[in-house]
């Protein structure tokens, strides 16, 4: 990671292109020496990078910013009280800000795709609190969730020491200057192992000695261990990107049937079309397939239209949302694109099979959850009095 600043909205901060494994990890490996039992394999190692996509998402973000008297972005440092009031006219959502080509723990700038004569406009984030950046990703879920949002709300309530989240809710923001300490890990700092205990010298931090337990862990196997670091302890899912829908093969296999009698096989087609519609999740649904041959021939054909209508119904975080800002389309773009040579069908059941296995669309599925409780705080705070909730 290379930032000392971080996404006021999810915690998360940029990864330079060099940063592919989480620097936590690769401090972790290097802090023992090759024949350690706890030192990281080259396998796992491999299994815990993040994709080019993934540090290019965390490089595409949103700057909010006030506008001065004369209406122009105050990007200068600030060192005076943040002010909390705003109109619609005094802050900016900025799009197309990134970090700077060589950049330092602060260096951003805005950069401006559709005048090629235009120079990129750098700006600091260090020393000033009149600043906030949100991953594009995210701010399209925020406010592509909640369109009643304005930039002055947002930026209004991240500024205002109202502001607080739960730190020990895997799904809750963290806040952005304890994001590096945290370490996003599910773990109590009070309550993590001492190296020293263990027969290692200081060279080796707590975090470090935490991560070469979990990627070493005895009686685990590979699979284990990388979800474990994924989805697990670790979490690493936090910091991939939010907006790649992952693309199944569109004629995945389901397991063979099995013989088995079951009630269910002697249900009117009706009655299976309205459990599976109505109670059933895609999981459950598509382990019926494997009960027995007559049930399979039945549902099989179904399987998708019932997998789409789960997602909508249990996972809305799993399809695209447009957003009422620069660039707002570009999930649904992107989402067209992908089903296109398959004539636009989407083969739904593989995909909510690898929606279930990505660590972006985990990933999304806590974003989804923080815009809402977001929305909420901006509400308490009388932002929305006289708005109809959209």
């Amino acid at each position: 990671m290379g930032s000392d600043t971080f996404c006021s909205l999810t915690g998360g901060c940029y990864y330079t292109n060099g940063n592919i494994v989480s620097c936590w990890i690769s401090d972790a490996r290097n802090s023992v020496p090759e024949n350690d039992p706890l030192r990281v394999s080259d396998s796992i190692l491999e299994r815990l990078e993040y994709s080019p996509r993934d540090v290019q998402g965390s490089q595409d973000l949103v700057l909010l910013v006030p506008k001065n008297e004369d209406g122009e972005l105050d990007i200068e440092d600030y060192e005076g009280p943040t002010p909390t009031m705003f109109s619609d006219s005094t802050v900016e959502a900025v799009v197309n800000f990134t970090i700077a080509d060589d950049p330092d723990l602060s260096g951003f700038k805005i950069v401006f795709p559709d005048d090629p004569d235009a120079e990129d406009l750098d700006v600091s984030m260090y020393g000033g609190y009149n600043k906030f950046y949100i991953f594009l990703y995210a701010y399209r879920i925020l406010i592509g969730r909640f369109p009643e949002l304005e930039p002055h709300m947002i930026y209004a309530t991240l500024a205002s020491s109202e502001c607080h989240w739960h730190k020990d809710d895997e799904y809750s923001h963290i806040a952005d200057q304890y994001a590096w300490f945290y370490q996003v890990a599910d773990v109590v700092k009070d309550q993590m192992e001492e190296p020293r205990d263990a027969g290692y010298d200081d060279n080796i931090g707590k975090w470090q000695f935490f991560w070469l337990k979990l990627l070493s862990a005895e009686g685990k196997s590979e699979d284990e261990i990388i979800r474990d670091a994924w989805f697990g302890k670790g979490r690493l899912y936090h910091f991939a990107r939010a907006d790649d829908f992952p693309k199944p093969e569109p004629f995945a296999s389901f397991p063979a049937a099995g013989q088995s009698d079951t009630s269910f096989s002697k249900l009117p087609f009706d009655v299976l079309d309205y459990l599976c519609d109505t109670y059933l999740s895609i999981r459950e649904a598509s382990s019926l397939l494997c009960l027995n041959r007559s049930l399979r021939a039945a549902l099989l054909p179904f399987i998708n239209t019932f997998a789409q209508k789960a997602i909508a119904r249990r996972h809305p975080y799993w399809l695209p949302i447009v957003a009422p800002c620069l660039r707002g389309d570009e999930e649904e773009l992107n989402w067209e694109q992908m089903w296109e040579g398959l004539g636009g069908e989407v083969p739904w059941a593989p995909y909510a099979r690898e929606c279930g296995k990505s660590p972006g669309m985990r990933n999304r599925q806590r974003i989804w959850g923080m815009a809402e409780r977001f929305r909420d705080q901006i509400k308490a705070q009388g932002w929305l009095d006289g708005r109809t909730h959209a």
